[in-house]
């Protein structure tokens, strides 16, 4: 019986190595193909053929790419991708926005809770204040001009017409972080109004679908996409751990679960939709936003059944990579050489971070 155990024990041991050596692989093809970098300021350029720089358009996606190398980093403890973060974070900074004060010119209060929580991660991981402190004043502008004080709930732009999971989940991991992150500053409390009023508005308690928004009228809009998926599952996780509310736990896998039966199998039973169908080309970076809170959720609880799934993914989407070692979003057939954009490859790269 001793020796079975100390094989199987030794096959674990192996297969987790494999899966770590294959993130780190999967990092460094993904920086190979889209990294530039010069004086301290990197970026992701745009795509493998015209490798344009990011702009403003591009804002909220690059956030996301900075949380990609987070995830790395977490995962490896590798110097490179430590310093990559500030590179990164200095990029999006002085090549894509053009200034610190993000909230000066972006209308979307969803791209900047997205921004802060890159920031506020950054300073988790690297110790870098200035980030905390940028963070603070982010959330801050956003929450002052788009919490309702009278119904709750965040809007998702300055034009004030709908309240969306985009914003308001992120808002809440964000509130929560920062919470981590300063003493008596409030944060914590309003990422806990945030997740109530998500909860409350755009979660069905029934089956664990996440509404992608509530209009002013009321009416309720029932899109389906994996990233709201995701960070309500973060939010979730995040709240339970401030509050002590285990149910809440309960509430992440029900939206886990969800996810898997109704987001998967478009091609491939079990395996993440493409969602590359969105008119601007956002939908196909969702799934690493997903796999991402999901992972956080399968680290507190231990879930085996949807450990064994999101590694399904992962290995999946690894095994359709290209010559230069990238996947793009669609997990059934095998990613073109010629041109793949950066968002739509860094879905691949955070779900097998996501892996373990």
């Amino acid at each position: 019986i001793n020796a079975e155990y100390g094989e199987t024990m030794m096959l674990l041991l192996f297969l987790n190595y494999l899966l770590f050596v294959q993130a780190e692989i999967s990092v460094d093809s993904f920086n190979n193909a889209f990294y530039s970098v010069s004086n301290g300021v990197g970026y992701y350029v745009v795509d493998s053929s015209t490798r344009a720089k990011p702009n403003r358009q591009q804002f909220w996606r690059v956030c996301e790419q900075i949380e990609m190398i987070e995830d790395a980093y977490e995962k490896t403890s590798s110097p490179i991708y430590k310093g990559m973060i500030g590179e990164l974070i200095n990029g999006l900074n002085q090549v894509v926005s053009g200034t610190e004060d993000w909230a000066s010119w972006n209308i979307f209060n969803d791209d900047i809770m997205w921004g802060v929580i890159a920031l506020v991660r950054s300073y988790k991981l690297t110790g870098n204040t200035n980030h905390l402190s940028q963070a603070e004043d982010q959330f801050n502008k956003v929450w002052t001009r788009g919490w309702d004080s009278q119904n709750g709930g965040l809007y998702w732009n300055t034009q004030k017409q709908s309240k969306n999971a985009c914003v308001n989940g992120p808002a809440t991991i964000a509130g929560f972080l920062l919470g981590e992150s300063t003493t008596n500053t409030g944060y914590n409390g309003q990422a806990k109004q945030s997740m109530n009023w998500l909860y409350n508005t755009l979660y069905n308690k029934t089956t664990g679908q996440v509404a992608d928004h509530i209009n002013n009228d009321g009416s309720m809009v029932w899109w389906a996409f994996t990233y709201n998926q995701g960070t309500f599952i973060g939010s979730a996780v995040l709240y339970s751990q401030y509050t002590g509310d285990k149910n809440f736990l309960n509430y992440a896998e029900t939206a886990a679960q969800w996810t898997k039966q109704h987001l998967t199998g478009q091609h491939i039973s079990n395996i993440l939709n493409d969602e590359d169908d969105s008119s601007d080309g956002d939908g196909v970076g969702f799934k690493g936003i997903f796999s991402r809170w999901l992972n956080m959720y399968l680290q507190v609880t231990g879930d085996a059944t949807l450990r064994s799934w999101i590694n399904l993914n992962a290995n999946t989407a690894w095994q359709y990579r290209n010559s230069a070692g990238v996947a793009w979003t669609q997990w059934w057939h095998r990613t073109p050489d010629d041109m793949v954009t950066s968002w739509e490859c860094s879905s691949a790269v955070a779900t097998i971070q996501a892996c373990n």
